[in-house]
């Protein structure tokens, strides 16, 4: 008896180690939150960016009697601040190596969630059509249409308090980062850019696969009520002169043209211009700082403002002339470094 009474003792005592552990591990992924399910760090001024995939998607079902409007694209465009579309209210979908054939499948996730958005805005890089682009990255439950894992299963690992330990003591996983209303910022620390050095991945491929427009002809199926509207971000001066030079810039051209057939509005922020050919504006070369995108932000909608071109109203013939001529307009500076 005695032997029987001192073992259940110690299990119940271990039993209640391991549910005050397990209590304490929630408590402190929960404050922190560094997959958004809670609405974000609650312990710090920053959120930092583990699996956008996951992590923005519990933050929009949260939230999304909110919005109106979706924006979509790869780590480029989840700088654009969608708090400066105007007559929108915007949630940035956009994630690190975001595809199009991503963004289709986000697009049908959260439609069969009733979201039924009056603007989608989908970033179009011209790299989003070269031969060979990567494998897409769709977790498993966004193409079955389950639900993602609940909070308490994910914030029970020691994984996520890993992550959490990092949100408050270490560094981004990435050269951006959150803040508490989710704009996203360039992350302290980030590089300074070289023109000097090739944009990563530049030469990674020729533009010439652009029967991949016909994701943007599937998320105007998926959400026909939408205004469409697409752009090209911004990408450094020299990438552009550097694909001129090597006879890359008629396919380049010719695969953001057809791009922006199947768009109501689309607008071409990466030809040479101002914003691209000054250094400062961005840490790589492709992605471009807060008040970069906060103009880009303020022209996408507008007609005619700055020195985007508005690829609906051009030929590709027209279009590639023009690119030409702004490398010509910018020769000294892009010779200079």
């Amino acid at each position: 008896m005695t032997m029987s009474r001192y073992i259940r003792g110690y299990l119940a005592a271990l039993a209640a180690t391991v549910l005050a552990c397990a209590a304490a591990v929630f408590a402190v992924n929960a404050a922190v939150d560094p997959m958004w399910y809670f609405g974000g760090n609650r312990l710090g001024s920053i959120n930092y960016a583990f699996n956008e995939r996951l992590s923005k998607l519990n933050l929009f079902l949260d939230r999304s009697e909110n919005y109106d409007c979706v924006i979509f694209g790869d780590s480029r465009v989840t700088l654009l601040p969608e708090q400066v579309i105007e007559g929108y209210r915007c949630f940035n979908f956009a994630f690190s190596a975001g595809k199009a054939e991503e963004a289709v499948a986000y697009a049908r996730y959260i439609k069969d969630r009733g979201f039924a958005p009056r603007l989608v805005i989908m970033g179009v890089p011209a790299a989003a059509f070269r031969a060979r682009i990567g494998s897409t990255n769709i977790p498993d439950f966004i193409r079955s249409g389950d639900d993602p894992k609940p909070a308490l299963l994910t914030y029970l690992s020691f994984d996520a308090l890993s992550m959490s330990w990092r949100t408050l003591f270490g560094t981004s996983p990435l050269d951006r980062v959150y803040t508490p209303d989710f704009e996203c910022r360039i992350a302290p620390g980030a590089p300074v850019y070289d023109p000097a050095k090739p944009v990563p991945d530049m030469m990674a491929g020729r533009f010439t696969a652009t029967e991949r427009v016909s994701f943007y002809e599937e998320m105007r199926e998926i959400f026909p009520q939408a205004e469409l509207v697409g752009y090209v971000p911004p990408i450094s001066a020299w990438a552009i002169d550097a694909y001129d030079e090597a006879g890359w810039l008629p396919d380049y051209v010719r695969a953001i043209h057809t791009a922006a057939a199947k768009f109501d509005k689309f607008r071409d922020f990466g030809i040479p211009s101002a914003l691209t050919i000054n250094v400062d504006n961005t840490y790589d070369g492709t992605h471009y700082s807060e008040p970069a995108n906060r103009v880009i932000a303020e022209a996408l909608l507008t007609p005619g403002k700055g020195e985007a071109l508005d690829l609906k109203e051009m030929t590709v013939e027209e279009v590639l002339a023009s690119y030409r001529q702004r490398l010509a307009q910018y020769r000294v500076v892009l010779d200079s470094n």
